[in-house]
């Protein structure tokens, strides 16, 4: 893989966004390592002390400062919350509109931090959207809307760019399947195993292969990679496969 120089990951606490930053540090480039809670840092320091970190919340307008400090050539956004997981009737529209106001206002900075900074030519991005955002989640309030929201705005981020010439490499990610060991993975599967009156592991097991946060990070790696031939736009990845969706 042809390295970047400067890597800014938001959400690198856990889950997927952790492995990134310790798979591209590994592979040599100087990892920014962005979220919201300090022992998650520190232990991702602890296990590669060469990655920077920084603490804060994506969604809180911290994106501009941080895309012109770090000055990016890929910018990850990895970064969500957990939502409620439960009927939208017995929420309220704060519990429904939560992750708009988390994962998808965090993409909504960043991504316009990095057209108006702008990142240099050349530079990619990756949004990490969902697969509730492809056929709905019915148990996650206004979860599948706002990362599909997501999708959207990464799309806007590449007329942009080609409209001011700034040739920059946008890329949505799907996970079309709930990645395994995950806090959020973990809380969704749980309800719905419930409401279809199955156990976690009997709900899990509809997958072939499990996805988890290092293969999906390994894939995303791959996609990236400026010496593939990967085409820019949405691509879903499963447990046993990564392919470009229409």
């Amino acid at each position: 893989m042809t390295q970047y120089n400067n890597t800014l990951i938001i959400g690198a606490g856990r889950g997927t966004g952790r492995a990134l930053a310790l798979q591209l540090a590994k592979a040599g480039s100087a990892v920014t390592a962005v979220a919201r809670t300090g022992d998650d840092l520190d232990s991702l320091r602890a296990e590669n002390p060469n990655i920077a970190t920084h603490q804060g919340d994506g969604a809180s307008g911290i994106a501009a400062d941080l895309v012109a400090a770090v000055q990016p050539d890929l910018l990850v956004l990895a970064g969500g919350i957990t939502p409620k997981m439960s009927s939208f009737t017995d929420q309220s529209w704060e519990d429904f509109s939560a992750t708009w106001n988390a994962d998808t206002k965090t993409t909504f900075d960043f991504l316009k931090a990095a057209v108006t900074t702008p990142m240099a030519k050349g530079s990619a991005i990756v949004t990490l959207s969902s697969g509730a955002a492809i056929s709905g989640s019915t148990l996650s309030g206004g979860y599948a809307g706002a990362k599909r929201m997501q999708h959207y705005l990464t799309n806007y981020a590449t007329w942009e760019s080609e409209r001011r010439g700034l040739g920059l490499r946008c890329y949505t990610v799907y996970p079309k399947q709930f990645i395994a060991g995950t806090r959020t993975a973990e809380t969704a599967c749980a309800a719905y195993a419930d409401a279809r009156g199955v156990s976690s592991a009997q709900f899990m097991a509809q997958w072939e292969a499990q996805l988890t946060p290092d293969l999906l990070a390994k894939r995303i790696v791959a996609l990236v990679d400026r010496d593939a031939t990967h085409d820019t736009g949405a691509w879903g990845v499963t447990g046993t496969a990564m392919e470009p969706m229409a």
